[in-house]
Order: structure tokens, then sequence, then C-alpha cells
């Protein structure tokens, strides 16, 4: 009586729409198969969005949100490029506009207009940091260990630089600044490992890499701009709500690093136990 069949390997189950046990197997069935579809349906837009090239030996994978879009610009730009135009250029580029974006959020505590330099610095940086190697692979001029040595240093510096900028600026308290400079870190340290021991090279965590992090920064910047500093007392501190969004922040690398650690650890630990069975 009003009943409905499901057919699962040829045999028919039947539920009553009156049978309270029945009816919550059947939504517990149908909660399985949902979620099951719902995260086939996550790692489908995430293989769409997956950005993968080989970058010298290395396997270079991004999956964030705008990795297709970077790379088209990165395809249409590089061309056009002057050739007086090297890769070390665009690295100090990416180096030198770190100090732009400090400068723009120290002097825009006082004056909003300065934060325009950190606009300006972002896209300079974006622009440096990501066709350096880009414009060094396209003209096939690579130096593989130069380039990855150099890159990667000048990241931690430019990191480093970017939040004693925005720690000492009144935006942000310095510890909360210390703290996500200290995450980013430990971030670029576990890329740098999971490299070393895979040769996989993962420009993203997720949907989110460095240019979605310099997009975000552009959007908070803008809302600087017309939002005055609003303070908070929250357990004796006087918090700004900037201060608020960087410790949220610094929680959600946080859980990313723990993440990433114990994921890549167990997958490591799986692929090191399979060499003690070809030896025994």
């Amino acid at each position: 009586m009003f009943g409905m069949n499901e057919n699962r390997e040829n045999k028919k189950v039947e539920f009553n729409i009156f049978d309270v046990k029945s009816v919550d197997e059947f939504i517990d069935r149908l909660k399985v198969r949902f979620n099951r579809t719902l995260e086939e349906e996550i790692k489908e837009q995430l293989k769409k969005l997956k950005i993968e090239y080989k970058r010298d030996d290395q396997n270079a994978i991004n999956t964030g949100i705008t990795a297709k879009a970077e790379e088209k610009a990165k395809g249409w730009i590089c061309p056009r490029i002057p050739q007086w135009v090297n890769s070390d250029m665009l690295t100090l580029l990416g180096f030198l506009s770190s100090f732009i974006i400090a400068a723009g959020y120290i002097l825009g505590f006082n004056n909003r207009w300065y934060l325009v330099l950190i606009i300006i610095g972002l896209v300079l940086n974006w622009f440096g940091d990501s066709f350096d190697g880009s414009l060094a692979r396209y003209r096939k001029k690579t130096r593989p260990n130069y380039g990855y040595y150099i890159d990667h240093v000048i990241d931690s510096i430019v990191i480093m630089i970017f939040g004693l900028g925005i720690g000492l600026s009144g935006f942000v308290r310095i510890e909360i600044a210390l703290a996500f400079v200290i995450m980013y870190l430990i971030l670029i340290i576990h890329v740098e490992l999971v490299t070393y021991v895979q040769n996989e090279f993962r420009y993203s965590f997720g949907l989110i890499g460095p240019t979605e992090i310099r997009i975000v920064g552009i959007i908070l910047t803008i809302v600087m701009f017309f939002l005055p500093v609003k303070y908070f007392d929250i357990f004796g501190y006087n918090l700004t709500q900037y201060d608020l969004f960087a410790s949220l922040a610094v929680i959600i690398m946080f859980l990313v690093i723990v993440y990433s650690i114990v994921s890549k650890g167990m997958e490591l630990n799986k692929i090191d136990k399979k060499k003690w069975e070809k030896k025994s």
C-alpha cells in the first residue's frame, strides 16, 4: 500500500509510508546516495579546475579557482613581453613590490588613499611571481636549480615583509600578523618537503592558491578604504575587525596544515610500507 520499489542487485525493497522505521531507512538510503553523488560532483569539478604540467623535472599541479584563466593569460602575455625583459627582472619586480604593499598598509592607516599602493603592489607581485618561471619556460631558458631556490627564498622574504607591513600598520596587531606569517611559512615548508619526496609541486591547497590570496587581499583593501576601523574589547584586548578576520585566517591555515600533514603522512606511510611487501 502506498509503496515505492527500489531495485538494488535485482531485489525489491518495499516500504510503507505509514511505517516510521521504513521511512527512516528510506531517508537514510537517500542521504547516502546524495552524499556520494555530491562528493563525486565536487571531485569532478576539481578535476575540471586542475592544471597539471611539467615544470622542468617536476610535476606542477594547480587546482586554484583561477588556475585555467591564469594559464591562458600566461600563454597570451609571455610572447608579448619585450626581449630585453628577462625572468630575473620579473623576480626582482615581485620582490620589490612587497615593499610597496607594506608601505601601503603602514601609510594607509592614517591616509586611506595610500591603500591604493597595496592593490598596485599585489598586481605587480602577481605579475613578477607568476611570470618569471613561465617566461623562462616559454623562451626555453630555464635554470631548474637556480630558479627553484631563488623563487622560494624570495617568496619567504616577501611574506615576511608583508606580515611586518600589516602588523606595523594599526589595522592588525603585530602578533596576529606574525602568526599569519608563521602559518604561511609552514605551508611553504610542507609544499617543499612534498616536492622533495614525491617530485610534485602543488601551487594550491584545494581551490585556494597564491593568486586567490592576492585577490582576497585586493577585496579586503577595498573594504579597508570604505569602512572605518572599528575596535572591539575582547578578553581585555583591543582588536579591530581586521584582527578578527586575520585571526580567522590563521585558524583556517592551522587546520589546513594539520589536515595536510596527517593526510600526506598517511599516504607516504602506505607508499613506504608497500616496499616492505616487495622485499619479503
